[in-house]
């Protein structure tokens, strides 16, 4: 496969398969006092966590039966929609679904391995997600692609009652090729 090929297909690969980083550790608590005003305050935000926690393990199960019409439910198909790919290019809704098509149409297999993710909730309508992950792509003609690190963000908003990605962002780290 010629360097061309291989790099074209890490855009591809990365740019939908970051969100699959749906390592759920639980956040760490520091013992605190509170009184019940305050329980009732935090309780909303622990369910937008819980509820943007769903959402992503749900896409990533999606990503990896490289379901490209499901995966892209996820995102908001607006003018307003912004991706920065992992080879620094900045695409839109359509730009990131052709992108991620064309890559799963390459690939026969899929499989993430969740390290690391954060979900830090910005507002009542606004939560910031960050994952890391490590991936494993069996290409149609046999090509076995490891990537070690795969990192993004997105940003989800509530919009009409459900969240949908906004914004979102991915880095990876050149895959190697396995025999």
């Amino acid at each position: 496969m010629k360097t061309n090929q291989v790099s074209q297909m890490l855009a591809v690969f990365t740019a939908l398969f970051l969100f699959a980083a749906g390592c759920n550790s639980p956040a760490k608590e520091t013992a605190t006092q509170t009184t019940d005003a305050s329980v009732q305050a935090s309780q909303p935000v622990q369910v937008d966590e819980k509820e943007i926690d769903t959402l992503t393990k749900e896409f990533f199960k999606n990503v990896e039966k490289l379901d490209i019409e499901t995966c892209m439910s996820f995102f908001e198909d607006s003018p307003d929609f912004l991706s920065i790919n992992p080879d620094g290019t900045v695409g839109d809704y359509g730009s990131l679904k052709k992108l991620n098509a064309d890559g799963f149409s390459q690939m026969a297999s899929f499989k993430l391995t969740p390290k690391k993710e954060a979900i830090r909730i910005l507002s009542d309508s606004q939560v910031l997600y960050a994952f890391n992950h490590s991936q494993d792509a069996t290409l149609k003609n046999g090509q076995k692609l490891h990537y070690e690190n795969v990192s993004g963000t997105m940003l989800f908003t509530k919009i009409n009652g459900a969240w949908k990605a906004t914004f979102y962002q991915e880095s990876a780290s050149a895959p190697v090729v396995l025999k």
